[in-house]
């Protein structure tokens, strides 16, 4: 029967028409054993943000050292315990402990200069 359409036929021919439609399945022995996953993305990401915040926290430490050492000082040591966290620990260590000394350092010199002033009179 030379002219007569199977089930096969129609089958192959209605997906023919539409193309895009897939129904194929893959077995377990086609697909890669295992995609490799790691979090470096995140990690990267987070040292990312930290890295650059301990040195805007390193920069205020350094400028701390020559200009208003308690605003600045202070504002070092909120940025390097943030840095820090976020996983720049050798910035963010510096920059909280140099601006840290710097505010203290500023402290006691001004009680200081005040006890002298008043020991004048």
């Amino acid at each position: 029967m030379k002219g007569d359409i199977t089930l096969t036929d129609k089958h192959e021919e209605r997906y023919r028409e539409n193309e895009d439609h897939f129904e194929e399945e893959y077995a377990a022995e086609i697909a890669p054993n295992g995609v490799p996953y790691n979090n470096k993305e995140q990690v990267t990401t987070k040292a990312a943000g930290g890295s650059t915040t301990g040195f805007i926290a390193l920069a205020f430490a350094v400028l701390s050292l020559f200009t208003f050492p308690i605003l600045f000082g202070l504002l070092s040591v909120l940025l390097g315990i943030y840095a820090y966290n976020r996983g720049a620990t050798v910035t963010g260590g510096i920059a909280a402990i140099v601006g840290g000394l710097a505010a203290i350092v500023a402290l006691i010199f001004r009680a200081a200069l005040i006890g002298l002033f008043f020991s004048l009179f």
